[in-house]
């Protein structure tokens, strides 16, 4: 049977009774105070008494199929002598009605004995495995920080895949995108001639006006425009041009930050884990009945 768990209100001593008891007088075992033990939370009467009328009404049931092969056992009976191979009916019938009687025993047995509720079992595992889903994260979370800080490789492709999506996306706040046409032979980077009609500094306040770019080498972009000509390291333009140059995204970032970067990106992945899991775990209480839910 579940517990009733209060408070005596005179001394505050903690009470646990038996779920029966509900309603009852009882005196404090600390103070002497008498003192009404709660009712039942409601979930937990609205169980109680499906349980009893789901008892009660498979009891009347069985009853009543009881009654009708009694009934039908005593007309036989009249006609025992004339009609004998209706004794065997009737043994029959006796024993299905005994086999009746000890279900309706072992049903009520089991009603009394239950002290867990179905709910409260589905609840345990599905929590237990949300708890274990969250330790093994934290783990992994310690391990692959680690790889990623000793494994230069792995690191560069983190770093490599957020960039450009960073690039791409920059794209669009370019003050206007290039004018991309066909070089003629000799001039133009791989075939292409770019023309930036605004080449614009990191925070996109303008550097140049129609600045044509005549060669790229690792991160610095080489550009001619009226007047002259200029190089640029890529982390001094906007990460928009990247989009449209034949360089490494990477490159726009730079690089006294890669190793912080990192170690965002990574927080961020860890943090979205995190909140994922925690959803989980809330989509599945949300799905139990709050008295079935284990204490904490």
């Amino acid at each position: 049977m579940a517990l009733i768990n209060f408070d005596c209100p005179e001394c505050g001593h903690n009470l646990e009774v038996d779920e029966g008891g509900a309603g009852f007088i009882v005196k404090c075992p600390e103070c002497g105070n008498p003192l009404q033990i709660p009712d039942l939370p409601p979930s937990r009467r609205r169980q109680k008494i499906l349980l009893s009328a789901a008892a009660v009404l498979a009891v009347l049931l069985l009853i009543a199929g009881n009654l009708f092969l009694w009934a039908k056992a005593a007309a036989l009976k009249q006609d025992v002598d004339e009609l004998r191979p209706l004794g065997d009916a009737l043994q029959n019938a006796q024993a299905i009605s005994m086999q009746q009687e000890a279900e309706i025993a072992r049903l009520q047995h089991e009603l009394a004995q239950r002290n867990q509720p179905a709910s409260e079992a589905l609840a345990d595992a599905a929590l237990t495995a949300i708890e274990e889903a969250e330790s093994l994260a934290g783990e992994l979370d310690d391990v692959s920080l680690k790889l990623v800080e000793r494994n230069t490789p792995e690191r560069l492709a983190l770093l490599r895949a957020h960039m450009r999506q960073l690039v791409e996306a920059a794209k669009n706040s370019l003050p206007a995108a290039p004018v991309i046409t066909e070089a003629a032979s000799g001039r133009g980077i791989q075939g292409r001639q770019i023309l930036f009609p605004v080449l614009p500094g990191p925070d996109g306040q303008m550097l140049r006006e129609n600045a044509e770019v005549t060669g790229v080498e690792e991160d610095k972009v080489a550009v001619k425009f009226a007047g002259g000509t200029a190089t640029y390291a890529l982390t001094e333009l906007h990460p928009g041009v990247a989009a449209y140059l034949p360089v490494d995204p990477l490159m726009a970032l730079p690089r006294n930050q890669w190793q912080r970067e990192v170690i965002r990106l990574h927080q961020v992945q860890g943090a979205a884990r995190d909140q994922r899991l925690m959803e989980l775990r809330e989509a599945i209480e949300a799905q139990l009945p709050p008295d079935s839910l284990p204490s904490q």
